[in-house]
């Protein structure tokens, strides 16, 4: 298995490191063989906090994964709590949706919006925990840095990662 990142996004004061499952691996074992892998602890064991966020043993960093379509991108980084969130576009009714659990500033019908603005929330919630609907109903993202970034995928797809500030 590749240790290759896919993508390292560089901050002031921490790095980040975005790995694509390769094809035919699964999605549940996966990362948990990668980080296996990029730590150099045989089988690392993840625990769980109370609202399912995956946590690594004291001092080893921080971890988030998301998949979508058989498909899962896992973030790392040894300074910074991250969030990560992967969609492919599908057909929905866009603007039911995002009124009924978007901020009134970001009700849209239009799928790229709609994605961008779902991946960001997703990812924002991922890193932070809390109250899921209190956060997908704010337009906020208070102590957070994200970004929308472009996935390895040629099917279309949205990809947001957060990184919360120090």
């Amino acid at each position: 298995m590749s240790l290759e990142p896919w993508l390292i996004l560089r901050v002031p004061g921490a790095s980040v490191f975005i790995y694509a499952m390769p094809a035919g691996k699964d999605a549940k074992v996966w990362p948990v063989e990668i980080l296996s892998l990029i730590l150099k602890v045989p089988g690392i064991e993840i625990t769980f906090n109370s609202l399912g966020k995956p946590c690594l043993p004291e001092g080893l960093g921080f971890v988030n994964w998301s998949n979508s379509k058989n498909e899962c991108l896992l973030a790392y980084s040894k300074e910074n709590e991250v969030g990560i969130d992967l969609e492919f576009y599908r057909e929905r009714n866009f603007e039911a949706i995002s009124k009924r659990f978007f901020a009134p500033s970001e009700i849209t019908n239009n799928a790229e919006k709609f994605y961008s603005c779902w991946t960001k929330k997703e990812a924002y919630y991922k890193c932070f925990g809390g109250e899921f609907f209190s956060t997908l109903k704010s337009d906020l993202y208070p102590n957070a840095k994200i970004w929308n970034l472009q996935g390895p995928y040629k099917e279309k797809h949205e990809l947001a990662l957060c990184l919360k500030s120090k």
